[in-house]
């Protein structure tokens, strides 16, 4: 018997796809009778999970330990992404899509094992998922819950739209520790001494140079600030015209295959064409046969 909502969630989300609708109507069923019918509502209202959702939720149940190393990886690359560190970034983003292919690949075989082969399309939006998971904390929480009902995707930048993507959102507060800011002090004035006219000068003079000293530091760190956005950036770049590359191999082949299909149905078409001839000769000579068979002596 069904007694809340994250009971009849595990469940439905542990299923095969072909199960969830059935199932979530025999929930819906066990909430009327026993007298709940807002539990009944919320468990009618619980949607089913696309197969590239099913699949990670599957995934995320069965073999959640083969996540560990994705998401050792996942932390490096975002603190590489926190500290600006241009060099890590560069050989990390480089490393990700083989890690993501890798687990993909995983999440595809054991879906397979299930029943459950994973198309073309569901198979990519299992990657982007992945992609997501890396790439934002959100996201990875999100994917551990094992109940999404849609596949994530990640732009490049910025956070991923988490917004429905799971079954059942607990609504917890970000309990992260913001940060204390430092404490502020003044200090105490002098004590009224006599400071001739000289060393006051000197005093000046020495203010001006710390605050000119100050104000080359400060644009030092932003010069510094700068060319690690650039090298960040620039890593970004490479990586994106990667992918640009890799989309035209795939074009480029796609296109291959079409020209090579077209000129396959060119050719069944005039062989088509021909067969079409031969038998309308055939029926031809046929006919001309039985005419002859009819009237032996030409007679008409």
């Amino acid at each position: 018997m069904i007694l809340h909502l994250r009971a009849a969630v595990e469940q439905l989300y542990a299923v095969a796809p072909a199960r969830f609708t059935p199932l979530r109507s025999e929930l819906v069923a066990e909430a009327r009778s026993a007298g709940d019918k807002k539990l009944a509502a919320s468990i009618g209202a619980l949607r089913k999970p696309t197969v590239a959702a099913w699949a990670v939720n599957h995934f995320v149940r069965e073999h959640r330990d083969e996540l560990d190393e994705l998401r050792s990886f996942a932390e490096l690359l975002r603190e590489a992404q926190r500290t600006l560190d241009a060099d890590q970034l560069r050989v990390l983003g480089r490393e990700r899509a083989k890690r993501v292919d890798a687990v993909a690949d995983r999440v595809a075989e054991v879906a397979a094992g299930e029943g459950q082969r994973l198309g073309a399309g569901a198979a990519q939006e299992v990657r982007d998922t992945l992609t997501a998971l890396i790439a934002d904390e959100d996201a990875e929480a999100s994917v551990l819950t094992g109940s999404l009902v849609k596949a994530l995707s990640y732009s490049g930048f910025g956070s991923v739209d988490v917004a429905d993507a799971v079954a059942l959102d607990d609504g917890a507060a970000d309990d992260r520790d913001a940060g204390a800011r430092p404490a502020l002090s003044v200090l105490p004035g002098g004590g009224g001494e006599t400071v001739d006219l000289e060393e006051r000068r000197r005093a000046r003079r020495a203010a001006e140079r710390t605050r000119l000293q100050g104000a080359l530091e400060a644009a030092r760190s932003e010069l510094r600030s700068a060319d690690r956005q650039v090298a960040v950036l620039t890593a970004r770049h490479e990586e994106v015209v990667e992918g640009v590359a890799d989309l035209e191999r795939r074009l480029a082949a796609a296109r291959a295959r079409l020209e090579k299909v077209t000129g396959e149905l060119d050719e069944a078409g005039r062989i088509r064409d021909r067969r079409e001839q031969e038998e309308a000769a055939a029926q031809s000579a046929l006919d001309a046969h039985d005419r002859d068979q009819r009237d032996p002596e030409g007679r008409g």
